[in-house]
């Protein structure tokens, strides 16, 4: 039987800090851009999402958009380059669709009109069926036979949260499937 672990009791005097890791100290514009590149050498960010880290290390918001215009001038944070690689990114490797990379960009603070021009470029109506006919042959390698009523049920609103719209999922299943009312019954009676 292993020993119970015995922890030290802690007495914290009146000089001692307890600071959260999200409270706001001062940093100086060093600390901050140090920050700032570390962040950006792990993965791509938008200008919001930097900002909002930024913030959340220094309460100086004029300090914080230096940095901000500093980093983008020397090239390091463009949204459109962000708004081009998450597209790619989520149209190769993740199947989703149009809707699903709209939704995530525009959540991650890239503008509404940027994210519908750079997916028309990266990702074209034309080549939505195909990606949900592959999205659909991925999730179906993952279901075991028999595909009953419930399984159907639960593949058509697989492919709506991947962000396909509702009538071109019913579109592909029904001539992979045949008519089925079990997967558009729901949408029908709304």
């Amino acid at each position: 039987m292993l020993p119970k672990k015995r922890w030290k009791r802690r007495s914290i005097s009146s000089n001692d800090s307890i600071s959260e890791p999200n409270s706001k100290r001062p940093s100086s514009e060093e600390q901050l851009l140090d920050f700032a590149l570390e962040r950006l050498a792990r993965r791509p960010h938008t200008i919001a999402e930097l900002k909002a880290q930024l913030l959340n290390r220094s309460e100086d918001g004029t300090l914080v958009d230096t940095i901000i215009q500093r980093l983008i001038h020397l090239g390091y944070l463009n949204d459109r380059k962000f708004a081009e690689f998450f597209a790619q990114s989520s149209f190769e490797s993740k199947l989703h669709g149009r809707l699903r990379i709209e939704r995530e960009l525009i959540a991650r603070g890239v503008g509404r009109e940027m994210v519908r021009g750079v997916l028309e470029e990266q990702f074209p109506h034309s080549e939505e069926p195909d990606q949900l006919s592959r999205a659909l042959e991925r999730k179906l390698a993952t279901l075991s036979p028999p595909l009953d009523e419930k399984k159907l049920s639960r593949l058509y609103n697989h492919l709506v949260r991947q962000g396909f719209t509702e009538d071109a999922v019913e579109t592909v299943m029904g001539k992979r499937f045949g008519e089925h009312r079990y997967f558009t019954a729901d949408r029908k009676s709304t």
